[in-house]
């Protein structure tokens, strides 16, 4: 096995917008932390992939195509076998294309400047490569993560963030993913040199409230394994499937949504990567494979009578949209309403890919799917370990459970980052674990 790894920085310049929420005052104020592209490369002299794992919001097919044909171009790797992928940082810059008419100038200049980056990198990376062994294992960490969505006693639906009374909650509305993925990369000394940590969280404490660019707990992760292994030493962090899951606990109404709280939440799991790794057994012969595959996923079909009630609710706000840090204001999506109704596609295209190393895979959807589906995938995967990589190569936005739509809540509101329909949760369920069974070698891929 040769490996090859390395970071390049990609944060954007002061005055950027920062994603992940709907606010008028939304241009960076300053740099918390840097944000970085980090790049993973395994060769075993059959197959190579490439992993990159990106401090963004998103990743969108419309410049998540020419990275990959571009890397493609230099390195010779097929784009099948580039495993891209966003940390889902809520304070980086604004590349979501929902919930705004254009981009912005500085955002079409930093995703220019991103692809040239991320393609410089990826041929950094596989030209300086090194005899390498990989090692696999698991963690568990339930205590920082929670599911957002939330049943009252009286039964409704509520979002965590709402500042429910506790006394009136019955229970949360479906699971949370415990699992602490690490993928360790080793030297012919045995030294640690690159590290893929994976975890289902929400990358959204500090959702950029106070305009300062940052990683959010990513950062402390980081540099906790950095300040053990060295400061060389290439993190990876994936995210899983975590649509319905975030930080807040609501047992703690004291709870801060801080750097404080981002760094305390990246060095507690930063120390589960750290009890998983004594354990780990390193190899230099686990074999590769990749596979992708297109999919069409139905979309909902917008009525007239949306189309009316949200002219009607932007008419009477004077058009004008409010600020929110968590959620988003029903004017936007409104607006959203309006954008949705010109696109006639009944089904829209995407894509899904499974990567192996040995005998895990990691499955790389494009999207924020619940964590009862990626429970699900990972129960009927034929592999020993099965790695939820969310936001990867493309971003459609949020698959719900069908059950969700009935129960009401945020994530189940049309926009472009909610467009498919109740059913489209379980076809991706479906579609992916034939995947991985071809993957394996069992069931044909379709």
């Amino acid at each position: 096995m040769k490996a090859g790894c390395c970071k390049i920085d990609i944060t954007p310049q002061t005055g950027t917008p920062i994603g992940g929420n709907i606010r008028q005052d939304n241009r960076s104020k300053g740099v918390h932390d840097p944000l970085y592209a980090n790049f993973l490369y395994l060769n075993d002299g059959r197959h190579a992939l490439l992993f990159i794992g990106l401090d963004l919001i998103g990743i969108f097919a419309s410049f998540g195509r020419l990275i990959k044909e571009g890397i493609r171009e230099r390195t010779g790797i097929l784009p099948e076998s580039i495993i891209l992928f966003a940390t889902h940082t809520h304070s980086g810059p604004d590349v979501m294309e929902a919930f705004k008419d254009e981009y912005d100038p500085l955002v079409i200049s930093y995703i220019e400047e991103l692809t040239r980056k991320v393609i410089e990198g990826a041929v950094l990376c596989t030209d300086n490569v090194w005899e390498a062994a990989v090692g696999i294992g698991k963690g568990y960490e339930d205590a920082l993560s929670f599911n957002r969505r939330i049943m009252m006693q009286d039964g409704t639906l509520r979002m965590n963030w709402e500042g429910l009374d506790p006394s009136q909650v019955k229970s949360a509305a479906g699971p949370i993913d415990p699992d602490v993925f690490v993928i360790s990369v080793a030297d012919e000394r045995r030294a640690i040199r690159s590290i893929l940590v994976h975890f289902t969280l929400h990358t959204a404490v500090l959702v950029g409230k106070d305009g300062l660019i940052s990683r959010d707990y990513v950062h402390s992760l980081t540099e906790r394994l950095e300040h053990r292994f060295g400061r060389d030493t290439v993190v990876l962090f994936a995210n899983g499937a975590e649509g319905d899951i975030n930080h807040i606990d609501i047992s703690n109404p004291g709870q801060a949504r801080d750097f404080g709280e981002a760094e305390r939440i990246g060095s507690r799991l930063a120390g589960r990567v750290l009890d998983v790794l004594p354990t780990l057994k390193y190899s230099a012969a686990l074999r590769l494979k990749s596979v992708s595959k297109p999919v069409l996923l139905p979309r909902r079909r917008i009525t007239e009578e949306q189309v009316r009630h949200a002219l009607q609710l932007l008419e009477n706000a004077g058009w004008s949209i409010p600020s929110l840090l968590d959620g988003v204001p029903d004017e936007a999506y409104a607006k959203e309403i309006l954008i949705l109704s010109q696109h006639k596609a009944e089904f829209l295209q995407t894509e899904l890919q499974a990567v192996q190393i040995g005998d895990h895979a990691l499955l790389s959807l494009p999207c924020e799917l619940f964590a009862e589906l990626g429970l699900a995938i990972k129960e009927r995967s034929p592999y020993l370990y099965t790695l939820i990589v969310g936001m990867a190569n493309d971003y459609i936005g949020y698959v719900p459970t069908e059950r969700a739509f009935e129960e009401g809540g945020y994530e189940i509101k049309t926009a472009r980052t909610s467009q498919l329909t109740p059913q489209a949760g379980e076809l991706i369920v479906r579609e992916s674990i034939g995947l991985l069974n071809g993957l394996k070698g069992g069931e044909s891929i379709p």
